[in-house]
């Protein structure tokens, strides 16, 4: 029988304690040691985009706009403007609109509008309507 403990200290296995060993690196017994950190670059996340509770999301990872993580994924690669990503592993579910769309939405880049703009478009953003939204903005 084995005994599994989580977090730091010891783990018991076949009840026999195992130390448990940390790095550190501006310790002098660890000056020869080789340094196993290898940084993964910034986690991005644009706007637009909706996390569900308790997602993971790995360094380095970049979440363009409008994407939708769902609850509890685990976010390990680079996801595309406006996909909904589920499980673990997250992966791709569907996108929420057509290329179309998305394109109108990606050049529209309403994140960016005045307040101002954003009260008069509001009952546009508040619609399904994106063709009438991106009329609004060429028009302004």
């Amino acid at each position: 029988m084995a005994n599994v403990h989580n977090g730091v200290g010891t783990c018991l296995a076949a009840r026999r304690p195992i130390p448990a060993v940390a790095f550190v690196p501006d310790a002098p017994e660890f000056a020869l040691a080789a340094n196993g950190f290898k940084p993964a670059g910034d986690t991005v996340i644009a706007d637009d985009v909706w996390i569900g509770s308790e997602a993971i999301i790995m360094p380095g990872v970049q979440i363009r706009h409008g994407a939708v993580i769902g609850t509890r994924a685990l976010v390990t690669k680079d996801v595309e403007p406006y996909t909904i990503m589920g499980g673990n592993p997250a992966k791709p579910i569907r996108k929420r609109f057509d290329e179309g769309k998305i394109a109108m939405l990606l050049e529209m880049a309403w994140w960016n509008w005045s307040t101002e703009r954003l009260s008069l478009a509001m009952p546009l953003l508040t619609s399904s309507d994106i063709e009438a939204l991106h009329r609004f903005w060429r028009e302004q």
